[in-house]
């Protein structure tokens, strides 16, 4: 049994643990890596354990005295280096894959390599003794080498901490050094009798273990090195992963929290304009009931009864401008465009204008002479100027001045925000009043919002102009300046072509010549009996249904029909749209008319794709005698025919 100095045992324990701690560090590298880079550290942790376990051998052979010179040989001694990078290389390339067997057979191969450089390196060994190994120790110290070996491929795999990773180098290293000092336990050395010279040649061992050592330290202090920086470059990235995972947080905090101010805003509006709608509505009521009550308690008095009969008239319309106003702004309001000249319009318009604006103002009107022909409603394109010049008029005192322009101009995409490319019709209602603060402005088409004193105003002027103006495909811009006025700018899309020629209607038709056998569809019991009262006072003959599916049992059987007039909307799985198309399967030559007070975009879609007029509710008997009239008049016989 050999006694080896404890600073050498100390130092080739010390140089195996640090190879183990550089190694099993460096192996954690590979699992931050890909491609090159995952290859190129999976070598560095092979180089650095092998090399660790090279140089602790051949330090601790320092202490080993065989009772003569010792030299080395030198191609022995690089194959001894060779040996424990190859094998490790391969180790830990197995332990990278997943499958336990890969790990085992990794595990044997470099406990066998790490043997077998120990032997291959005591080989190297040039003396006069003779040196023999005990095979008991030969296979402890394999078993030593494959534990230690297996152990390392264990700890590599797994992500550990700080202290975890220090016990597994430590314990990594002591194993080595236990191996080989395990294998030193089992050499017998023997001296001849008669003294033998050393064949020149090989290496001193005190130069071997000194360039050794100093050469290892070298390579694990460069490795060390460049673990840590890849450690802060992986911190530095992770710590930006985590910034950008904080940023969105806040992000997502941000938008739920403007989610949550919107839904509050929009709860808000619609409290107002549920406060507003139940106060208007509540006065046109009062004004209707009230006239009806007095009617039917005193019928007799004629006079009294045709005044109040007016006055719930005008009520009634009032709500009907009201709903179509509410229906404008949420952009539900069925549409009746057709192609209109728009400076046309602002002409038509021009005498009520002027009779709003009166004396105390002046009025410029300053009209295009390109030609503007848009597909429109005409009713709400008069109804959004009128708007927007009651609005200048009561902003302006008097002797100001109000000023409306057109022209045609080509835009540019993106030109004007919300609109693409293309040629626009572009109206400008000017004022020289009091203007607007930002503030203002940014609530302006808000239903129900108004700067007006009560009474004065709904507040749904300009949030009717803003819901036609949207649904007819166009922006609408407003600027002003407190004391220096305000413009509202409207662009609307054109198109090439003639304006359409307006549908003259008779002023009123007591009784029509043509007399037609009308089925009317029609869920509510109320509208249906005043339907039909008009329907029989203008000469025609009804029958009435409630839903869709009592209509088409009529009209597959063999009553004579001449007329579908249907609600739109109705119970059941059928609306009337579709009640329509069904009317013109099974009865070609059968003419229809729909009517709704609201449809929804679905329907108004079927509407703008059929051929079919469109009776707008509420509506007068002489509204519905005109749009019957259409009927019989040749040019739009065909057209509109189901």
């Amino acid at each position: 049994m050999h006694i080896h100095p404890p600073i050498f045992v100390a130092s080739s324990a010390l140089i195996a643990c640090l190879g183990s701690w550089t190694a099993l560090d460096l192996f954690r590298r590979v699992h931050a890596h890909t491609g090159f880079w995952r290859g190129a550290w999976l070598v560095a942790a092979a180089a650095a354990m092998g090399l660790s376990i090279w140089a602790m051998h051949f330090v601790a052979m320092l202490g080993f005295n065989p009772g003569a010179d010792v030299r080395y040989d030198v191609p022995l001694t690089l194959l001894s280096l060779l040996l424990p990078i190859a094998v490790t290389a391969f180790a830990f390339f197995s332990a990278a894959e997943r499958g336990r067997e890969h790990l085992i057979i990794g595990g044997l191969v470099m406990g066998a390599g790490i043997c077998i450089m120990h032997y291959v390196g005591m080989s190297a060994l040039i003396t006069s003794a003779t040196l023999t190994n005990e095979t008991l120790y030969v296979v402890l110290a394999f078993l030593v080498a494959v534990f230690a070996a297996i152990s390392a491929l264990l700890v590599a795999r797994r992500e550990r901490t700080f202290l975890q990773r220090a016990g597994a180098a430590l314990v990594l290293g002591f194993a080595i050094v236990g191996m080989h000092y395990t294998a030193m336990a089992g050499v017998r050395v023997t001296h001849t009798q008669t003294p033998v010279d050393v064949v020149p040649g090989g290496i001193d061992a005190i130069a071997l273990a000194m360039v050794v050592t100093a050469g290892t330290l070298f390579i694990l202090l460069l490795t060390l090195i460049a673990a840590l920086s890849d450690r802060r470059l992986e911190a530095a990235a992770a710590e930006k992963v985590a910034a950008e995972a904080r940023a969105a947080h806040a992000l997502a905090e941000k938008a739920d929290a403007q989610a949550a101010l919107l839904h509050a805003q929009r709860l808000e509006s619609l409290g107002r304009l549920t406060g507003g709608v139940a106060h208007d509505f509540n006065n046109l009521l009062t004004v209707v009931i009230g006239a009806l009550d007095i009617i039917l308690r005193q019928p007799e008095n004629h006079e009294r009864r045709k005044r109040l009969g007016e006055a719930a008239l005008a009520a009634a319309k009032r709500g009907e401008r009201l709903t179509a106003q509410l229906l404008a702004f949420a952009r539900r309001q069925p549409l009746q465009p057709v192609s209109s000249d728009l400076n046309e319009l602002v002409r038509e318009c021009e005498p009520l204008i002027r009779g709003v604006a009166h004396e105390k103002l002046a009025l410029d009107l300053r009209l295009c002479g390109d030609g503007a022909v848009a597909l429109i409603d005409p009713t709400q394109f008069e109804a959004l100027l009128l708007n927007l010049i009651v609005n200048a008029v009561d902003a302006t005192p008097a002797g100001g001045r109000i000023s409306i322009a057109t022209r045609v101009r080509a835009l540019e995409q993106d030109e004007v925000p919300g609109l693409a490319a293309g040629r626009y019709f572009q109206l400008d209602v000017s004022d020289t009043g009091q203007g607007m603060s930002q503030e203002v402005m940014s609530r302006i088409f808000e239903p129900f919002f108004t700067t007006k004193t009560a009474g004065k105003g709904t507040g749904l002027g300009l949030s009717q102009v803003y819901g036609f103006v949207r649904q007819s495909g166009g922006e609408v811009h407003v600027h002003s300046t407190p004391g220096s006025g305000t413009r509202f700018t409207i662009c609307l899309p054109v198109r090439e072509g003639q304006a359409a020629e307006p549908i003259r209607r008779p002023a009123a038709i007591r009784r029509q010549e043509h007399s037609l056998r009308v089925l009317l569809a029609e869920d509510d019991a109320s509208v249906a009996t005043i339907t039909e009262t008009m329907l029989r006072n203008l000469g025609h003959d009804v029958l009435r249904v409630e839903n869709a599916d009592q209509a088409l049992s009529l009209l597959r059987s063999a009553t004579t029909l001449d007329l579908l007039m249907s609600d739109v909307i109705m119970p059941g799985g059928m609306n009337g749209v579709e009640l329509a198309r069904e009317a013109a399967t099974l009865r070609p030559g059968i003419k229809v008319l729909l009517c709704s007070g609201y449809a929804g975009e679905s329907v108004d879609r079927a509407l703008a794709a059929g051929s079919w007029p469109f009776l707008r509710k509420p509506y007068l008997q002489d509204e519905l005698a005109a749009l019957l009239q259409r009927f019989f008049e040749p040019a739009t016989r065909q057209l509109i025919a189901g």
